[in-house]
């Protein structure tokens, strides 16, 4: 996607509008109608804006370094596949990287390859860990009994966002309705995406509050 001076005139806008206090829906739908935006624009500012208030939540939220962890499994293991696959991928505002894929990947084998790196290198970190995994997606039973097989601590819950909210472990997660609502919360996947080597390109260019 080219980011288009016309897309960051529109992020300038909608940020302008929440950091003082407009509801998010009727805010994206006003500057979305003024720049004319398509659909994968206004979703990359649903997905990737946010009030500096926030942002400067999130940053208090972060951790460098934990002994113990709990996943959300699809969420970390859908956008490292997204990154690989170089699909429509961004470092956000507020510093988590996210993807315009809405889980289109969700039900390929591959999520499992995607899952078990994500483990490897935890394990190789020495942090202990338990991936949760939406027992509502299909073969997630499965895909947990391949990785436990394997002596991965993975698990199938009905929901994998409360799951990893309630545990009070350090989360990771780069859905903001969790990290906002976590106690703390590790940045594994910006972590794998150095150790790679990927580039992923920020949204917006050189962001300020990072």
């Amino acid at each position: 996607m080219l980011l288009s001076q016309q897309l960051l005139r529109a992020y300038e806008d909608y940020k302008y509008l929440i950091n003082r206090g407009y509801n998010r829906k009727p805010a994206l739908d006003l500057v979305s109608a003024r720049y004319n935006l398509k659909s994968k624009e206004r979703l990359l500012l649903y997905r990737c804006t946010h009030s500096d208030e926030e942002i400067k939540a999130v940053k208090e939220k972060k951790v460098k370094d934990a002994e113990e962890v709990i996943v959300d499994g699809y969420n970390i293991g859908l956008t490292l596949l997204s990154v690989i696959h170089d699909d429509e991928v961004f470092i956000c505002d507020d510093g988590f990287i996210r993807d315009l894929g809405l889980g289109k990947r969700k039900e390929k084998e591959e999520v499992f390859d995607s899952l078990l790196y994500v483990s490897e290198f935890l394990s190789l970190k020495g942090v202990r860990f338990q991936l949760i995994l939406d027992a509502q997606i299909s073969k997630s039973g499965e895909i947990a009994g391949k990785l436990r097989a394997r002596g991965i601590p993975a698990v199938t819950v009905k929901k994998a966002d409360i799951e990893v909210i309630v545990s009070g472990k350090v989360v990771v997660s780069n859905d903001f309705v969790v990290v906002m609502r976590a106690g703390k919360v590790y940045d594994l996947l910006s972590e794998l995406v150095s150790y790679s080597g990927i580039n992923v390109v920020p949204f917006p260019p050189n962001p300020k509050n990072l």
